[in-house]
């Protein structure tokens, strides 16, 4: 007999992704179903995502809409059914691609803005460099062949 799934490791990795993706912006919900859909084998009902995850079937088709628009979920159809199911991408993962781009546009405010202190330019100068410098290597591994979809 197989071990039941999610088993309680499993579910503490669901709760622990949450914690860790709470300061990207996440919510708890999408945070779990994320971490849900990692440690599956095969793509998920709803149902399946709902009764695994402790989530109302609503929040679970809210969350996966969710992941999937931001490409951390993919959605799979199912011929001669309506059932949609759920997996996670095989190559891109988390909120990255938009932190960068984030980072970029928070790196162009900061030189933008006027200010007639040197001390305020340079601090502004130098975390705009810092953001932009994280956008790039963010970038970079993007474009590595191995993270391509």
């Amino acid at each position: 007999m197989s071990k039941a799934f999610p088993s309680e490791s499993d579910r503490r990795f669901m709760d622990e992704v949450a914690s860790l993706m709470a300061p990207w912006g996440w919510s708890r919900n999408v945070s779990r179903i994320f971490a849900y859909l990692l440690l599956r084998e095969q793509p998920a009902t709803l149902d399946e995502i709902s009764e695994h995850v402790g989530v109302a079937k609503s929040i679970a088709s809210v969350a996966a809409r969710e992941l999937e628009q931001y490409g951390n979920a993919r959605r799979h159809s199912q011929p001669g059914t309506k059932q949609i199911l759920y997996s996670a991408p095989e190559k891109r993962y988390g909120p990255f691609t938009d932190q960068a781009a984030m980072m970029g546009t928070m790196a162009a405010l900061m030189m933008r803005q006027p200010v007639e202190s040197a001390a305020v330019k340079n601090r502004l100068t130098g975390v705009a460099a810092f953001l932009d410098a994280m956008r790039e290597a963010i970038e970079e591994v993007y474009e590595r062949p191995e993270f391509r979809d």
